[in-house]
């Protein structure tokens, strides 16, 4: 079976590659080249994931070749140099349908899932205490970065969640969040219009992208900061 793929240095030794028909798969790696190797192995362990959540699915049988049909490499932005331009793939400009979004609304709940079972017996002390190495700090900080992120991606085209009015603790401002993006999802269906910030193009199938991305990714990480707590 043949999955088209998407490669992009998402930042500096962070390269992704995206699954395309797979929404919510990806590998990284330090280089183009590892993170291609890597794709059928996480085809493989996002095959587990979905399974683990709707046994029910279809299994992802057979040999996987992986198609690479579009690549970016990231700049840095005239308008803000400390801003990295990521890419807006071809793939991206396809206005989402009603399932797609179906679709992405249960893997974000599946993904949310995840995420509080990792934190679910983490304790303050946990959650405040220092990781070393993490520019967010601690295990905390990496929350706020989730929420503030999810966020984000809505608010190009309006429809984040005024800050102001969210909650203090973290949970419930993850649950806030995340209310807001799946009831928002429906409103960007068969919307092709692009957006810019800094000269980033984003649609709605890219925000899609880079929110279930985004919390997996951190849900990964956190489960090993956890572990070796």
């Amino acid at each position: 079976m043949c999955y088209r793929a998407a490669a992009e240095d998402i930042e500096q030794d962070h390269y992704v590659c995206w699954m395309l028909d797979l929404p919510g798969c990806y590998s990284s790696a330090r280089n183009r080249e590892e993170a291609m190797a890597l794709a059928p192995s996480r085809i493989i362990a996002y095959d587990s994931w979905i399974h683990r959540h709707s046994p029910g699915s279809p299994v992802i049988d057979g040999p996987l070749e992986i198609d690479c049909v579009e690549e970016f490499e990231a700049y840095a932005s005239e308008e803000d140099p400390e801003y990295l331009v990521n890419a807006l793939f071809e793939d991206d400009r396809r206005p989402l349908t009603y399932w797609d979004v179906e679709i992405g609304s249960r893997l974000l709940e599946w993904s949310r899932r995840d995420l509080l079972d990792v934190i679910e017996d983490l304790t303050a002390e946990d959650l405040n205490r220092s990781v070393k190495g993490e520019v967010r700090g601690n295990m905390r900080g990496i929350l706020e970065h989730v929420c503030g992120a999810e966020n984000w991606y809505l608010a190009q085209f309006g429809l984040n969640v005024d800050a102001s009015t969210l909650p203090q603790d973290i949970e419930g401002r993850l649950n806030v969040i995340r209310a807001n993006t799946r009831a928002r999802l429906a409103n960007l269906i068969g919307e092709d219009r692009i957006t810019e910030h800094c000269g980033e193009g984003w649609s709605p199938r890219k925000t899609l992208r880079r929110t279930l991305w985004h919390e997996r990714a951190h849900t990964e990480q956190l489960a090993r900061l956890a572990a070796s707590s």
